[in-house]
């Protein structure tokens, strides 16, 4: 027994070395974005997230044996991630989701996943320099318990920013992730570790791809905070 518990210690630190060695690059990208319009540094503040849309969210594995029943639609799950992680934030002002319902009911009598047209006309009533729209694309619940999984839980939505001036998309970025074992992927180690060494449900990772892709925007719209600015060679 104390030398397999030898062995585990040495491939867990082995694999922590590597990673060390390897640099962050060797590790999974989950987070892809881009600029799409130059845009002048503090030039928006102001910004509306609006309901992501499910227009295009793949549903045959959803009902699958064993899967558990979802609480709430994806898209409020995902869309409720992205208001907590920007309102995390001081440098943009983030406008109260209920002023979107309200202003939504006003215009359509409901709130929804609105158009490109439509996310306009919002964001311009709510008086917002940009609007945060999205798509989610997979959102399937694990099968299984924190300990075991039969299957992952694996999320993937898109977002964009979109300026109210000219209409422009200046901002897109799509988050994909699907949890893996340290037998799977050695290279999931980190990650694996920052989820508690559990399975997770698919809102933690909504939460977690929600974090990235608002981190990515903020040092595309004010550049890198002083912080990280230090440590960037």
């Amino acid at each position: 027994m104390g030398g397999w518990r030898t062995k585990a210690c040495m491939a867990v630190l082995l694999a922590e070395a590597v990673l060390v060695l390897g640099g962050c690059n060797l590790l999974p990208t989950t987070v892809t974005a881009r600029l799409l319009t130059p845009i002048t540094q503090g030039e928006i503040r102001r910004i509306a997230v609006l309901p992501f849309t499910t227009a295009g969210l793949s549903t045959e594995r959803t009902n699958e044996l064993g899967s558990e029943p979802l609480a709430e639609p994806p898209s409020d799950t995902v869309t409720r991630a992205m208001q907590t992680a920007m309102r995390a934030r001081s440098d943009w002002q983030i406008v109260d989701d209920l002023t979107v319902g309200e202003v939504f009911r006003q215009l359509y009598g409901e709130v929804r996943a609105p158009t490109a047209e439509e996310a306009l006309a919002v964001g311009r009533a709510l008086r917002a320099d940009a609007v945060l729209r999205g798509e989610v694309r997979v959102f399937d619940e694990r099968i299984g318990s924190d300990l075991a999984a039969r299957r992952p839980a694996h999320v993937v939505f898109a977002a964009e920013l979109v300026r109210m001036t000219d209409g422009a998309s200046v901002w897109q970025a799509v988050y994909a992730e699907q949890q893996q074992s340290l037998s799977e992927n050695l290279w999931n180690l980190r990650g694996f570790v920052q989820a508690g060494g559990r399975w997770v449900r698919a809102r933690d990772l909504a939460e977690i791809g929600a974090s990235r892709l608002v981190e990515r925007l903020h040092t595309t719209l004010y550049g890198l905070s002083p912080k990280k600015a230090a440590k960037t060679p």
